[in-house]
């Protein structure tokens, strides 16, 4: 399925979904055309009404480690958007109302920083108020992490989810996927290496929960990262951050060259002008899916903007419907009751 959809810019757009670790990184002016700019983004800076990026915890957190003992774990500053250790904030459905669905929600960052609430709990809230749990990752990322830990971490998550499926109320076969930006290629890159039997180095010691599919139901993608290959089409500054600059790992973790006809059905959003992130990466994923005969829908907004998260600062209810449209195609595909 495929929608197109023309709405109006309005309003100052600032681009949060990204961090800006890298002097080629680039943020939105006010008229949504694209400049160059350094350093990074700060906590607590908001887009419109909207919090996309906060040092604050949400309040009454319900978070847990992924492992007892994490592995790998280098010096750092811990802090809400740079975690040195994995977690999962759960948001679970009420006693007796879940669906028996399960999102884990991959916030994005250009792989130096996560952008939450706004591509975490904001997100979650919305699943949880549609009787779906919602589990936000917050993964390791650079300066300190890069590929395999940032992968590694999301498997694991999806493992862990899987290892308490009872004690969460959701069914293990029902298990997606959600990722924005940086966030949507980690996403897209666990529903196409699910399979590389990848696990932490030595001394460390598989448990039972590693021994789980990784392999998402779904995908849900919203403006993501697609490519490294091409650096007309790539966002440089995740690659930079997940590769170190390492062109052997282009190829590989272009999640678009990974797709199969296992590959997990693909809901994916993306803005038609988006001056970060082109709107190629999507494109090359659906005909990916399509190739493969893998189902997918896609919905592109005939907009500029990166990052908009919720639709919150857009004044045009088209851009705010790709939720409510996400519910629809996990009802389509029996991930969860039709309404």
């Amino acid at each position: 399925m495929f929608r197109f959809s023309r709405i109006l810019l309005v309003g100052t757009v600032v681009s949060l979904c990204l961090a800006i670790t890298v002097s080629a990184q680039e943020a939105p002016a006010t008229d949504g055309r694209a400049v160059g700019t350094k350093g990074a983004i700060p906590g607590g800076a908001v887009r419109g009404g909207n919090t996309m990026v906060s040092m604050t915890p949400p309040a009454n957190l319900n978070r847990i480690k992924l492992y007892e003992k994490t592995p790998d774990v280098v010096d750092g500053t811990e802090n809400e958007l740079n975690p040195m250790e994995p977690t999962l904030d759960l948001y679970l459905p009420d006693s007796g109302k879940s669906t028996g669905a399960g999102v884990l929600l991959c916030p994005g960052g250009g792989y130096s920083m996560l952008t939450v609430p706004g591509e975490g709990a904001t997100i979650a809230e919305f699943f949880r108020s549609r009787n779906i749990a919602a589990f936000v990752l917050r993964y390791r990322h650079a300066p300190q992490y890069h590929y395999p830990t940032t992968l590694l971490d999301a498997q694991r998550a999806l493992r862990l989810i899987r290892a308490n499926a009872r004690k969460y109320h959701v069914d293990p076969e029902k298990v997606g996927v959600f990722g924005g930006s940086a966030g949507g290629h980690l996403a897209a890159m666990l529903a196409t290496l699910y399979n590389n039997k990848l696990l932490p180095e030595a001394p460390y010691v598989p448990d039972v929960i590693d021994s789980l599919s990784a392999r998402p139901a779904f995908a849900l993608l919203l403006y993501p990262v697609i490519d490294l290959t091409d650096d007309a089409v790539t966002h440089r500054g995740s690659r930079t951050n997940l590769t170190q600059d390492n062109p052997d790992l282009y190829e590989p973790l272009s999640p678009w060259k990974n797709v199969t006809q296992d590959t997990p059905p693909a809901f994916i959003v993306h803005g038609t002008n988006d001056f970060l992130v082109p709107v190629k990466n999507s494109l090359l994923y659906y005909e990916a899916c399509l190739k493969a005969r893998v189902p997918v829908e896609m919905h592109l907004e005939d907009i500029a903007q990166h990052g908009f998260g919720m639709g919150a600062n857009i004044k045009d209810e088209t851009v705010k419907e790709w939720p409510e449209q996400a519910l629809r195609f996990l009802m389509r595909h029996g991930w969860m009751p039709a309404e």
